[in-house]
């Protein structure tokens, strides 16, 4: 059994002054509660407390009450977003949403008249959200009558527009009449780097989508440029400013669409389930001041969406998996290697050597692999005996054997050479 996640964007209608206001007092306060439990996670992880969100809650759930005035279930989940941020580096609740749980916090309704409405808490009681119904909803419906459930969801601001952000699950088995897995792996150089998997050998590897990273490269320093003259006072700048953000986002959308349609047409012609890490919380993450930048610039979460909009409109099977350890685990022998060359080329002890994004989508495939047809495979590219070099082996070479994977243009298979004794 697999876990299949499709996340749905459903839009609101004006709402009133009163509701407005409700709604951003509740984030500005989310934000402070949520800055307040970041600390206290900081202080129990530097004093060797138990590391787990029911500590932090243990902890801190009376003094939020009494402090900032939450729904119960809100600083419940507060306290889980604070955790898992932790765990994946840091936190930053510049651009957070507030979290809801159905249907404790939350629940979806109908007026009188039969149009939907979304029930939240706030500071100051419940209050009914009016959705729209657009063709958003109306997905949201057919994922319904498929199966799917959901049990939360968040509402985010953007700008002046509130949006509810849906995830939405079903526990289905995945059948064996599929004949590969294609792998995908998203990336800030490399929009997706792909891997198709059958039960002989890889395929097929391709890079689609290096245009974007270039794009937004190039966009960067032009909003750099920007904003130097609109510090100084220039209105015109600051309208190019705004044309450009919407600019950046629509080229982002168009080209995440397109390359998701060329995922799942090799999908449909190897008869494959696409698999995809599962970055839930990414833009969450702490790096350094360059990385930090680069993995905040990468669309994954509109990539995700229109993946899923076109797996489903094709009826191909799309599965989400544990991205721990992806880029770093060797896909020959299953151990921890090291990404050089500025990351772009993969090593490991045992003298595989692979492009990084390459060895990241072989890795999601074998995963899903794994859990589609519970069994263990390990990849092994080796010249000996009667193995094929891209093909499955359940013996590790170690040093003796050495593939090299030079890095690729986009939307192009990787050249390959094998050095070995």
């Amino acid at each position: 059994m697999v876990e299949e996640v499709r996340t749905v964007k459903l839009n609101l209608l004006n709402l009133t002054e009163r509701k407005s206001k409700l709604l951003s007092e509740l984030l500005n306060v989310c934000k402070s509660a949520g800055d307040h439990l970041f600390k206290t996670a900081v202080y129990l992880e530097v004093f060797n407390k138990p590391e787990s969100r029911f500590a932090l809650q243990e902890v801190e759930y009376d003094h939020i009450k009494e402090r900032f005035a939450l729904h119960s279930q809100i600083i419940v989940d507060l306290c889980k977003d604070v955790f898992t941020a932790c765990r994946n580096g840091g936190l930053n609740f510049f651009k957070y949403t507030i979290p809801y749980n159905v249907p404790r916090s939350s629940k979806l309704a109908e007026t009188e008249n039969g149009n939907p409405v979304i029930s939240v808490a706030t500071l100051d009681g419940r209050i009914g959200l009016p959705i729209s119904q657009d063709g958003a909803w109306e997905r949201f419906n057919e994922f319904l009558e498929d199966g799917y459930e959901f049990t939360s969801f968040r509402l985010k601001k953007e700008q002046d527009d509130w949006h509810i952000l849906v995830p939405l699950r079903r526990e289905s088995e995945v059948k064996g009449e599929f004949d590969s897995v294609l792998g995908v792996d998203v990336g800030s150089r490399t929009l997706a780097s792909v891997t198709v998997l059958s039960k002989e050998r890889v395929e097929e590897q391709l890079y689609f989508g290096r245009d974007v990273w270039e794009k937004q490269r190039d966009i960067s320093i032009r909003r750099s440029e920007l904003q130097s003259h609109a510090d100084r006072g220039s209105s015109k700048a600051r309208r190019k400013l705004r044309d450009l953000k919407n600019y950046e986002s629509n080229f982002v959308k168009t080209r995440c669409y397109q390359v998701a349609h060329k995922i799942v047409k090799l999908a449909k012609q190897y008869n494959s389930v696409v698999a995809i890490e599962d970055l839930t919380g990414l833009k969450n993450a702490r790096g350094h001041r360059k990385s930090d930048r680069r993995t905040k610039r990468m669309p994954y979460c509109t990539f995700r969406v229109a993946l899923e909009s076109v797996c489903k409109r094709e009826g191909v099977p799309l599965i989400a998996v544990d991205p721990y350890h992806t880029s770093q685990s060797c896909p020959n022998c299953g151990s921890l290697g090291k990404r050089k060359q500025k990351g772009v080329i993969f090593e490991c002890e045992c003298g595989y050597r692979a492009n990084a994004d390459r060895v990241a989508s072989l890795n999601i495939a074998l995963r899903a692999s794994e859990t589609i047809h519970n069994s263990k495979r390990i990849f092994a590219q080796s010249p000996k005996g009667n193995v094929p070099v891209n093909g499955h082996d359940w013996r590790d070479w170690g040093s003796e054997i050495m593939s090299s994977h030079g890095y690729s243009p986009p939307e192009r298979k990787p050249t390959t050479s094998i050095v070995g004794s």
